[in-house]
């Protein structure tokens, strides 16, 4: 970087031209009028000797110290890490830091800043992927967790209704009175008979079945009758040149499933 204080003193303490001046700190000499004439950089007026003649102070050729006062490692990092849409410039660098075009494109070239700056976009872009997996991952995780929760507690349920030993018994009945066009009265009525009822379990077979194939389907395991399709499926629309034979266990499967629900409904009619 320029240390405009250095260069102030220089200037009002010698007699060093501003192109002399500009050559030697490599700053452009319209970037150095223009600070003297904002900062109000000015000379005193030194006593003259006659006897000597006017020395002109000559320029000195920068050191290794000085061409090293820009900081590169900053240009550097803020070219390469600069992954906007519209990124910063090679010109753009060069003004904000008083640095000559032809000096900053020699040395992005030695240095390979525009590899370094595709390679940095690509980790920042490899790092976003792996967030955006962990974090779906995470909902998945407890998207699942959330969904056993939910089943132990209808398990729960239907548990606590077996424990009565009488629960397959019981039938419930709505008894109304009054069925004229006046007042009338509805009551619910529950009975222990000693006929089986059978709805009731089927009912009960029939919630925990579906639970347990909800947390197969869950756990991305297929039941017997979803595999038994996609073997079907497979042989038939796969390419398989083996011949097969329908036993009818799907259309078995989809009798059973009228059966029972024919089952429930007639209960609901029943109730």
């Amino acid at each position: 970087m320029i240390n405009w204080e250095e260069v102030r003193q220089e200037y009002e303490s010698t007699d060093i031209t501003l192109k002399a001046l500009a050559e030697k700190h490599d700053i452009k000499l319209g970037t150095l009028k223009s600070r003297k004439s904002r900062e109000g950089w000015s000379r005193g007026s030194p006593k003259k000797d006659a006897t000597k003649p006017k020395k002109v102070a000559t320029p000195k050729k920068k050191d290794a110290t000085e061409k090293d006062a820009i900081s590169w490692i900053d240009i550097e990092n803020e070219y390469v890490t600069d992954i906007r849409r519209k990124p910063c410039t090679l010109r753009s660098l060069a003004e904000k830091y008083n640095v000559s075009m032809s000096r900053i494109e020699k040395y992005a070239a030695e240095n390979d800043w525009s590899t370094k700056r595709s390679n940095y976009a690509e980790s920042v872009q490899e790092k976003h992927k792996q967030k955006t997996a962990e974090r779906i991952s995470d909902d998945l995780a407890e998207a699942t967790a959330r969904h056993f929760r939910v089943s132990d507690k209808l398990l729960s349920v239907i548990e606590s209704a077996l424990e009565d030993d009488n629960e397959f018994y019981k039938v419930v009945e709505k008894l109304r009175t009054g069925y004229g066009p006046g007042e009338f009265s509805e009551e619910i009525v529950m009975e222990t008979v000693d006929a089986l009822n059978e709805s009731k379990l089927l009912n009960v077979v029939n919630a925990a079945d579906k639970l347990q194939k909800m947390q197969r389907q869950t756990l991305g395991i297929l039941d017997v009758k979803d595999q038994h399709k996609i073997e079907m499926d497979r042989k038939k629309f796969g390419g398989d040149d083996e011949e097969y034979e329908d036993d009818g266990f799907n259309d078995a499967l989809h009798a059973m499933t009228a059966e029972v629900w024919a089952d429930d409904n007639s209960e609901g009619e029943e109730s």
